[in-house]
């Protein structure tokens, strides 16, 4: 009878040799990978979180629950890894939780490897702080707080946050709508669509590969200076003249304190001005 050759018998018989992993183990990459879905909760005496992921999906939301959930998926890069390597960790300081993961312990000689993604539910009352993931999409969707919202390989996205953002990527798309605020938007390569309903300083929107639309709220007190490099800048229902080349748009709104730059290499530049939604009170009146 022969015995099923399990991950880490197979592992065992791979660390004979570099020349064995080589010759008899390289195949062994097709096998296929594991899954598994998880679930827990957190304490309630949380008033801030921050979550990163180093290989996976990094994702902030509102819960109606009164604690901190944390849901989420392990899955294997292939044979070389075991789903218990794979490990989410937690550290507290004071009231502020960091939630993480360590996909590190998950590869072997180089091989294998594997991700964690997390779906974290916050209650009311706790402020997001940061969201960060690796190879993978950052998003805070309906939650309060100032929070930097950074992906590595990924997108990059805010949704009806009561707070101000900042968004950043290396390669992927960058949005934001329903924010209270702007601190700044940059991606390498990707799309950036953002709100801009205030801002506290200069403010920087800019893409080397992608086109940038921001919204603008007509009762900033900003100097706004846009430019591409290979596009036009187009403006929409806001009050700059051009007075100069298409790529290029210098205007005031309010009494233009803070530098608004809109920029990028590869794309074109729309402004627009921001239309914020009719709440139902006010529609009742």
């Amino acid at each position: 009878m022969t015995l099923p050759l399990t991950r880490r018998r197979l592992l065992g018989a791979c660390a004979v040799g570099l020349s064995v992993v080589s010759a008899g183990c390289g195949g062994a990459m097709s096998f296929g990978t594991d899954q598994t879905e998880f679930e827990r909760g957190l304490g309630t005496d949380v008033a801030r979180i921050t979550v990163e992921t180093d290989s996976g999906d990094a994702r902030v939301s509102r819960t109606d629950a009164e604690s901190v959930r944390v849901r989420g998926t392990k899955e294997t890069g292939s044979v070389f890894t075991d789903l218990d390597d794979l490990t989410v960790e937690t550290a507290r300081d004071g009231d502020r939780l960091h939630i993480s993961t360590d996909t590190s312990g998950g590869s072997f000689l180089g091989l294998g490897g594997g991700s964690i993604s997390l779906d974290i539910g916050v209650p009311e009352g706790v402020a997001v702080e940061r969201v960060s993931s690796g190879n993978g999409v950052a998003t805070a969707t309906n939650v309060a707080g100032d929070v930097s919202l950074e992906a590595t390989n990924g997108m990059a996205r805010a949704n009806d946050v009561d707070g101000s953002v900042s968004l950043a990527s290396t390669n992927g798309p960058l949005s934001a709508r329903g924010i209270t605020g702007l601190d700044g938007a940059e991606t390498t390569n990707g799309e950036v669509d953002v709100a801009v309903p205030a801002i506290d300083g200069d403010v920087s929107i800019s893409s080397i590969n992608g086109t940038v639309i921001a919204a603008l709220a007509p009762d900033l007190d900003a100097t706004v200076v846009a430019s591409t490099e290979n596009g036009t800048v187009n403006v929409d229902d806001l009050p700059f003249e051009r007075d100069g080349p298409k790529d290029t748009l210098r205007g005031t709104l309010g009494d233009g304190t803070h530098e608004l730059t809109v920029e990028t290499t590869n794309g074109s530049v729309l402004l627009t001005r921001l239309r914020r939604p009719v709440r139902q009170s006010q529609q009742s009146q």
